[in-house]
């Protein structure tokens, strides 16, 4: 399967009404959550949808963006842009997931790199927090560099617009 059939579907493109943002959310997680059902693994999605139903993350201040990537006609992949609480300078990337079968394939770069340029318009830099994924070559392919912080292990700068 090639990525030309695919295309990012922009969080932002319904605006910033949360009915309509809440239908996406739940387009996007619905689609995802049958697709993990078959492994048993729904703790992003989940998280996701918690995090928009208690308000703690709806995706709708100033610069935050979430993205999912769509494959002919099914979502694959997510991938958020949200505030850096300690810093509201910094963009923090947040909730990438690419489905199992789909990863490997350039996805979640392309999610990335997306919110990279996404971000320049409202951040000094993007910052993430990987725990113990074991993404950290991923992260400094796309440009970010380890950095020693209590809230995040990664930093890309970027050059606002």
């Amino acid at each position: 399967m090639s990525l030309h059939n695919s295309h990012i579907v922009p969080g932002d493109s319904f605006s910033k009404v949360t009915t309509r943002r809440k239908w996406y959310l739940i387009y996007i997680s619905g689609q995802v959550r049958g697709q993990l059902s078959r492994n048993g693994k729904r703790y992003m999605v989940n998280r996701l949808i918690a995090d928009y139903d208690s308000g703690e993350n709806k995706s709708d201040k100033e610069g935050e963006k979430l993205i999912g990537f769509s494959l002919d006609n099914a979502i694959v992949g997510l991938c958020g842009l949200n505030v850096e609480p300690t810093n509201g300078k910094y963009g923090r990337i947040r909730r990438l997931y690419i489905l199992p079968e789909y990863r490997n394939r350039g996805i979640g770069t392309r999610l990335v790199k997306h919110l990279i340029r996404y971000a320049g318009r409202n951040f000094e830099g993007i910052v993430v927090n990987i725990g113990e994924l074991p993404v950290d070559n991923f992260y400094r392919s796309l440009g970010f560099r380890s950095v020693s912080n209590s809230s995040f292990t990664h930093f890309l700068a970027l050059s606002v617009r």
